[in-house]
């Protein structure tokens, strides 16, 4: 028997090394399985088999086992959009004087007719405005400044990557030496004859144990106990004893494949934080579509009225031509429907930013109750010189999301070698030594009664159902996470080339419309000469004040949609830097910095 032992030993490590039988097993029993359900389902034998992963792609590589992946970080250029240094302020002559007026009646609306004439009038005011009137006034990079502060999804993230790192935290701490101590109280009793038997046990233990980094565990631990007799039946006494246990595995669930879980943590950790730098990104680029869009919104309550003025102005001509005999009372009334029309206009508009203007400060964290008045800015924008392929070299390069698809094709195949790992024999070597004291009073911990143990245990594998199923998911798992970095490059691909298309249609929109501008103007200016001279009819100055109104529409939505397409294609590059180093942009999502204006707000 002890020549065959070793040859038996041999062969069990072979079968249990042998993943590639489990996989077949597997497949044979689903594949019988599958047939037998889908011919009492389908009536017929429907294609159902799956490819088996190639050799190459479970084999596992070094980089596999780093706990931190490696990140490229595009390098630092000059930031495409950014506050402009240079930037002149104009106005009338005088004090410098806020827009509003701090005796506005309760209810009434900030943008309408009226409240446009109220401020006209109070322009000339001398003195600052009352504290009551003082509402928040955001530009881009204060917008930005105040989410990252308030912003609930921005706080939402903070904790989920705060909670990754609490995972590490645990993982870090079950391979460190960890105390601990037990004590307990037991009554024992019993009858023999009339005698009876009694007595009070009080036992205390205090050791440490550790998980060893390529498996198994070490403990040391020491126990006292002492006994107390209730009769003189017994005798009291006290007993202590101090012991070194060990096990390491040999086989299962050995090597780096204990080290999985505190790998795994640690890459999560690395993924969270890309998945946190990628939120910071998009949010940038949320917060830079919906400040746009409000600018958008505000030029367009400017552009309708101004056309309501010019339509005002056209009904008092009308209305005088008529006087004149020139023309008939037709124009008039067509001029006037267009100006009640243009006034309806600027009410839809007004209600259209407020309910815009709310929503922007639900994006912020802001209480919708406070006063916001957005300001415009204006931005210094470089535009990329680059190709297609060269930007989507850029974005498969430095993009996070694809980053992270890439190393979880490590992380499967590592759970492969995990689920690998776990079809083998167990073969375990534990150890253990103790040195105690007698039970009597007067003794003391003795060399004579140290006892130690060897021993080595092996469970062959004769049931693994479970862990085969195991490892067949894992391969399936495999083959998934490699097909979703296939579709994550795509899609990254093709975002990159529609991110660098529309800048490219923006721009070239921008100048159609303002081409479009141009003709327009000319045109209301013309037909409003030909008015003046009885050539032409209120019909024609309608119509050229509602293309110009269109055309300043189209203008300042293709304006803000360039800004908003460059803050897209340095995201979906990978390029958009929010670093504290990077400009006005990274300066205002520095949260942990002081002397900015939300700081100084509040010290006001």
């Amino acid at each position: 028997m002890r020549c065959y032992l070793p040859s038996i030993l041999l062969v069990c490590m072979i079968a249990g090394c042998s993943a590639d039988h489990f996989a077949r097993q597997a497949d044979a029993e689903v594949r019988k399985i599958l047939r037998d359900r889908q011919a009492r389902t389908l009536r017929y034998d429907a294609p159902s088999e799956i490819q088996p992963t190639p050799r190459d792609q479970i084999a596992t590589r070094p980089r596999s086992f780093d706990r931190i992946p490696t990140t490229p970080v595009p390098p630092r250029e000059a930031p495409a959009l950014d506050s402009n240094p240079a930037q002149l302020t104009y106005g009338p002559l005088g004090p410098v004087q806020r827009v509003g007026s701090a005796t506005q009646p309760a209810g009434e609306d900030r943008y309408g007719i009226s409240a446009y004439e109220r401020r006209q009038q109070e322009t000339l005011q001398l003195g600052p405005p009352l504290p009551q009137a003082l509402v928040r006034q955001f530009d881009l990079f204060e917008a930005i400044e105040y989410g990252t502060r308030f912003s609930r999804p921005y706080r939402t993230q903070l904790e989920n990557l705060y909670l990754a790192v609490l995972d590490v935290t645990l993982e870090r701490h079950l391979f460190t030496p960890r105390p601990f101590v037990q004590t307990g109280l037991e009554y024992t009793g019993g009858q023999r004859d009339s005698d009876y038997r009694s007595a009070l046990a009080a036992t205390a233990t205090a050791g440490v144990r550790q998980r060893l980094p390529y498996g198994g565990t070490v403990e040391a631990r020491a126990l006292v106990g002492f006994v107390n007799t209730l009769n003189d039946n017994l005798s009291n006494g006290e007993s202590a004893e101090v012991a070194l246990t060990g096990s390491l595995p040999l086989l299962r669930g050995a090597g780096l494949i204990n080290l999985e879980p505190l790998i795994l943590s640690e890459r999560e950790v690395v993924y969270q934080i890309r998945a946190f730098e990628d939120f910071r990104r998009a949010f940038v680029v949320d917060i830079g579509t919906g400040y746009f869009n409000l600018i958008t919104q505000q030029q367009s309550l400017a552009n309708r009225r101004v056309s309501y003025a010019n339509l005002a102005s056209l009904t008092e001509r009308t209305q005088q031509l008529y006087a004149a005999g020139r023309i008939s009372f037709l124009e008039v009334q067509r001029s006037l429907q267009a100006q009640l029309s243009a006034e309806q206009s600027l009410i839809n508009a007004q209600q259209s930013y407020q309910s815009a203007l709310d929503n922007f400060k639900i994006q912020l964290g802001m209480p919708i109750n406070e006063p916001l008045e957005i300001i415009a800015v204006e931005l210094d924008l470089s535009l990329p010189q680059l190709s297609l392929p060269d930007v989507v070299a850029l974005a498969l390069r430095y993009r996070l999301n694809l980053q992270t698809a890439r190393d979880r094709i490590d992380d499967a195949r590592r759970t492969v070698a995990v689920a690998q790992n776990g079809l083998l024999p167990d073969l375990n070597v534990t150890g253990g030594a103790s040195v105690g004291k007698p039970a009597g009073p007067e003794s003391d911990l003795e060399a004579r009664s140290l006892n130690y143990r060897a021993g080595i245990v092996l469970d062959l594998p004769v049931d693994r159902v479970i862990e085969r199923n195991v490892y067949r998911r894992s391969l399936i798992s495999l083959n998934r996470t490699q097909r979703d970095y296939d579709e994550e490059r795509d899609r990254v691909a093709v975002a990159a080339r529609d991110a660098l298309r529309g800048i490219e249609a923006a721009g070239i929109t921008l100048d159609v419309q303002r081409a479009g501008i141009e003709l327009a103007q000319r045109r209301l200016d013309f037909s409003n000469e030909l008015l003046r001279q009885g050539k032409a009819t209120a019909r024609d100055v309608v119509e050229s004040q509602s293309s110009l109104l269109d055309a300043q529409d189209r203008y300042d939505q293709a304006r803000a949609q360039l800004q908003i397409q460059l803050l897209r294609y340095l995201r979906e590059t990978g390029t958009l830097r929010v670093d504290p180093d990077a400009g006005a942009i990274g300066h205002a999502l520095d949260a942990g910095r002081t002397g900015g204006p939300l700081d100084n707000a509040s010290k006001n």
